[in-house]
């Protein structure tokens, strides 16, 4: 290919990859925009009024309704959520070179992913799973925003939260003690796979895509040993959805950048059956929520 030939060919791909870029910053603003409301409505203050009627017409222009009849705990799911992703989002293009692992240490992404988390504890008790006086192990508990929600949903629940990243663990520690939950809330640095427990566990939280594939099956029979007989293990799966590419490759970057298993429902169905447990099943999906769950029980 001559040089002329070269520079015309170049000069497509810049204005095409533009285009797409324009086109997918549009969505990430647009994102911004709901997400700003909603955390005005969070703090409870209206903002500039110019800038909050733009805010409101580009949520009208999404045609989102309903955002006056979220409570409270709705709302933070989804600012967090959003505050999470797009942080992770702004790392990646900062730091492309780190390896796969969880390194985030922005207290701002690290609460967001936590406050995101939250939504689990109403999933797993919406599946009919759990009890009041449950004995909980919450596996990768952050900041401890899923340990606390599960103290919340389940009122006279322990939970013992495992999570080696101490960065997370500080803030957990803060958050413990502001909800008043240090008598019910222990927080460990010990690793899964080498977690070890005498009294045993009636529920068992394990999100996969925080795990990393090399220990993910150490995880699961470790796990076994520590779930009380009738005790109950649900795993966070992959999300990603299979008929969308973008989608699936955009879930695969994510959990792969952050030291996790790419395994879908069915894959982990066999692990775990392999691994000894009983009545493995995916449980329904009624959410929206990115997140796919994967139940089984000691017998």
């Amino acid at each position: 290919m001559c040089e002329r030939e070269r520079r015309r060919v170049g000069a497509m791909a810049f204005d095409e990859l533009m285009g797409l870029t324009n086109r997918l910053l549009t969505s990430a603003q647009a994102l911004a925009a709901v997400t700003a409301l909603l955390r005005l409505d969070e703090l409870g203050v209206q903002g500039d009024p110019a800038v909050r009627a733009q805010l409101e017409r580009v949520v009208d222009a999404l045609g989102v309704g309903g955002l006056d009849e979220l409570d409270a705990s709705e709302r933070s799911v989804l600012v967090s959520f959003a505050r999470s992703y797009l942080g992770q989002a702004v790392d990646l293009v900062e730091n492309p070179e780190r390896a796969g692992a969880w390194g985030y240490i922005d207290p701002v992404v690290l609460r967001a992913q936590g406050s995101a988390s939250a939504v689990v504890a109403r999933l797993i008790a919406g599946a009919g799973l759990g009890s009041p006086d449950a004995r909980i192990l919450d596996v990768g508990t952050g900041v401890a925003g899923l340990a606390v929600a599960l103290c919340s949903t389940f009122p006279n629940a322990t939970v013992v939260g495992l999570d080696p990243w101490e960065p997370s663990l500080a803030i957990a520690r803060e958050n413990v003690a502001d909800a008043g939950l240090g008598n019910r809330i222990t927080l460990l640095t010990t690793p899964v796979q080498s977690f070890a427990d005498a009294e045993g566990f009636d529920l068992v939280w394990l999100p996969a895509f925080f795990i990393p594939e090399n220990v993910l099956d150490a995880a699961i029979e470790g796990i076994l040993l520590v779930t009380r007989p009738g005790g109950t293990l649900v795993v966070g799966a992959r999300y990603g959805v299979q008929d969308d590419a973008l989608v699936s490759a955009v879930d695969d970057l994510f959990t792969v950048r952050s030291g996790g298993s790419i395994a879908y429902p069915d894959d982990l169905i066999t692990r775990l059956e392999r691994a000894g447990f009983a009545d493995v099943r995916e449980i329904e999906r009624t959410w929206e929520a990115p997140l796919r769950l994967v139940a089984a029980r000691r017998a």
